[in-house]
């Protein structure tokens, strides 16, 4: 079975969801395994799960995630939760191939939305259709049917979506403040993100308005972001065959923003070649104005791990040209 990732994540939104796929998986995985799972002649069977929260980097979600298996197998005896430890939870591309086509990956696994064609081609997913109902997930009807589309074929469903969601504006309502911005009043804009960028680097001390990344294939990310928050979108798919569609005036306007922000304003870091996780730290220690993230960079990086200050975080939408 399968569960959807659409970048780094790591505990899923709901815990029914959480628990719903541990059940599916086992019944996905009551025979022998050559990918960490095994059954005996008695009926007893390991089931493996790869991005358990390490405790030395999530304690919280660690002590949760003890708790949870500890209940899950007191309900089912014969039933032992081989758990796989790693941070940041993010199966490299390649490796991830390399695994499936080797049959080495664990039996419940994350992956991301766009990874279920080369999945069935492998025969790594199980088909869970019978076993996914609102009994066992409670609140299956809650999940928007478009997440739920990327894990199905046809009618067939091998998976279920876990971290789905919107990228919005992070910003350090802390540095807004000492800059003489309203903090409860993000930018909307291009322009407006310019002047409180702007505003915010002028503080010194190595802070910085605005951050980007550009290496680890995350640069193109957001840049996908950045184009379907003016209304565009990458790919034009009303022609017969889709093409390209960021070579345009949109894209063009997000590439000049934020040239301007980094060689006219200086309110970027002189150093570039940024991947993920080196934002959140940057942010966390209050050298950081504004990035664009999702909501489990605060709850599952920012403050928990990089020991940022929850109160000192807001999130607004993702700048338009407008």
């Amino acid at each position: 079975m399968i569960r959807q990732r659409y970048r780094p994540s790591y505990r899923p939104l709901a815990g029914v969801a959480a628990a719903a796929g541990l059940i599916l998986a086992v019944a996905a995985c009551s025979s022998g395994s050559s990918s960490g799972g095994s059954a005996s002649a008695g009926g007893k069977v390991t089931v493996s799960i790869d991005c358990a929260p390490p405790a030395a980097q999530q304690p919280v979600q660690h002590k949760e995630w003890i708790e949870d298996i500890a209940i899950f197998e007191k309900a089912n005896p014969n039933i032992t939760i081989n758990s796989v430890y790693n941070y940041p939870c993010d199966a490299v591309p390649a490796t991830f191939t390399a695994m499936l086509r080797a049959g080495t990956e664990t039996n419940l696994y994350y992956a991301y939305f766009t990874d279920l064609p080369q999945i069935l081609l492998a025969g790594q997913a199980a088909n869970i259709t019978k076993y996914v109902n609102t009994t066992t997930v409670p609140l299956l009807n809650d999940i928007a049917p478009s997440s739920m589309k990327a894990d199905e074929a046809g009618s067939t469903l091998y998976g279920l979506p876990t971290s789905n969601y919107t990228q919005g504006l992070i910003y350090n309502r802390a540095l807004f403040t000492k800059a003489g911005l309203d903090p409860n009043n993000p930018p909307t804009t291009w322009t407006q993100v310019e002047t409180d960028a702007a505003a915010i680097a002028k503080l010194g001390n190595g802070i910085e308005g605005w951050g980007d990344y550009s290496a680890g294939n995350n640069g193109g990310w957001h840049f996908s972001s950045y184009i379907d928050a003016v209304g565009g979108s990458m790919v034009n798919n009303s022609a017969a065959t889709p093409t390209a569609n960021f070579d345009n005036a949109n894209g063009l306007a997000i590439l000049d923003a934020l040239h301007t922000l980094r060689f006219t304003d200086n309110a970027m870091s002189a150093t570039q070649g940024l991947a993920w996780g080196a934002l959140q730290q940057q942010f966390a220690a209050g050298k950081l104005g504004m990035y664009i993230g999702a909501p489990d960079d605060i709850y599952n990086v920012i403050v928990p791990t990089d020991k940022g200050t929850l109160s000192d975080i807001g999130m607004g939408p993702l700048p338009s040209l407008t």
